[in-house]
């Protein structure tokens, strides 16, 4: 029987986006199983300190590749019989700090690649990702008692790397929660908060603002469809989270002169938001615009969801695949041209295909993505785990 589950993490940076929220949420376990989240980040930061569970902040981290030597006093208590070790993410420090350490305890470990051995994300910085797998990743992922992905598309991405491992690979959706109140309320905030969106027609795209979510190939997207289709100067695009570097951000502000769109006026960028500040944000939107390159589930899919708002998504999103089959929004290809597909075909629909596909996306969220249904399936997966014994052999 389960009676303590440990999540190891690199970093809790809220600015990380879906990972970060995806810990907290899996951290919230009924009370008779605790849960204990650490990570390398500076305890100063504060970081996790109104979470629902104990956070220990082990850092400062001193390299680039997360190393604190903190790691083995962090988990020492922790690793008791009954406890599962769950690790999120890879190529840092934390995951080879307790895997090692979940070892010499004999404590299983499940591994949670939350995307990142998605062929995309292993072209980047490729060489020192295979130097590190062939010196440390094998081992971990051969003593994992299973990896989870979060989508089948997200497992069958990573089966070449994982070819000749024979862990067991399951899949663990994720939740999120309801919104904090009605739509109504969260709208009627949001237009207080931004009087000049009031009545606007808001295309919404939320997340961190990095090259692989497409958000130069949006505001082309979008430049092309005010041309092409003429939707009328009620539509405005909104862009909210923060830039992964300022630098980026100033591309984008270029790129919007360059192809004719005001900022302020077509376009905004909000900055990043976070709790109720998130939820007003989708309250007040149209639909939410995900035309990424690779996107490992896309937490914020299940919160537009959640919303009863409809998703644009690309074919990259692996939680793509559910929001087809539902009817909850539309998907296409990654690129230009396939996102403006996807802002044309949003628009063409007749106000009762709008309705229903805003019906079918709250059906959605309560199928597959509902908080409670994911942690008892989680659950269910660290039982069987524990069930098996300790750490599985390496040798």
């Amino acid at each position: 029987m389960t009676s303590s589950i440990i999540h190891v993490i690199h970093s809790i940076d809220p600015e990380h986006g879906g990972t970060t929220e995806a810990v907290r949420l899996l951290a919230q376990m009924p009370g008779s199983v605790r849960s204990t989240v650490l990570s390398s980040d500076d305890p100063k930061t504060g970081w996790g300190r109104e979470w629902s569970c104990p956070v220990r902040l082990l850092g400062p981290a001193r390299t680039k590749l997360g190393w604190t030597p903190n790691w083995k006093a962090g988990l020492r208590d922790l690793l008791v019989p009954g406890a599962v070790v769950v690790i999120h993410g890879l190529w840092q420090y934390h995951a080879l700090a307790a895997a090692k350490a979940a070892r010499a305890a004999n404590v299983p470990v499940l591994v949670f690649p939350h995307g990142m051995l998605d062929p995309w994300a292993l072209r980047q910085s490729r060489w020192l990702k295979w130097a590190v797998w062939w010196a440390f990743y094998r081992k971990v992922f051969k003593q994992a008692a299973c990896v989870c992905f979060t989508t089948e598309d997200e497992r069958r991405l990573a089966a070449p790397r994982l070819g000749k491992i024979s862990g067991g690979q399951v899949i663990v959706p994720l939740g999120v929660e309801e919104p904090p109140d009605t739509l109504d309320v969260l709208k009627t905030e949001s237009d207080r908060a931004q009087p000049a969106l009031a009545g606007r027609r808001i295309f919404l795209f939320l997340g961190r603002l990095h090259p692989k979510k497409g958000c130069d190939m949006l505001l082309q997207a979008f430049a092309l469809w005010q041309e092409t289709d003429d939707p009328g100067r009620t539509v405005h695009l909104r862009f909210v989270g923060p830039p992964y570097t300022t630098h980026f951000k100033g591309e984008l502000e270029r790129q919007c002169s360059a192809l004719g769109l005001k900022i302020g006026a077509d376009v905004s960028f909000a900055g990043g938001v976070a709790g109720r500040g998130k939820w007003r944000e989708l309250a007040a939107a149209e639909v939410l615009v995900l035309p990424s390159h690779q996107e490992n589930f896309g937490i914020v899919v299940a919160e537009a969801l959640a919303c009863a708002v409809p998703v644009l998504l690309s074919d990259k999103v692996n939680t793509a695949s559910f929001v087809a089959e539902y009817h909850a929004g539309l998907v296409a290809e990654d690129t230009v041209a396939g996102t403006l597909q996807l802002l044309q075909g949003w628009s063409r629909k007749s106000a009762d295909e709008k309705i229903a596909t805003r019906q079918q996306a709250r059906q959605l969220y309560v199928s597959k993505f509902a908080i409670q249904t994911a942690l008892r399936h989680f659950l269910e997966v660290v039982e069987d785990s524990a069930a098996k014994g300790g750490a599985r052999d390496i040798e």
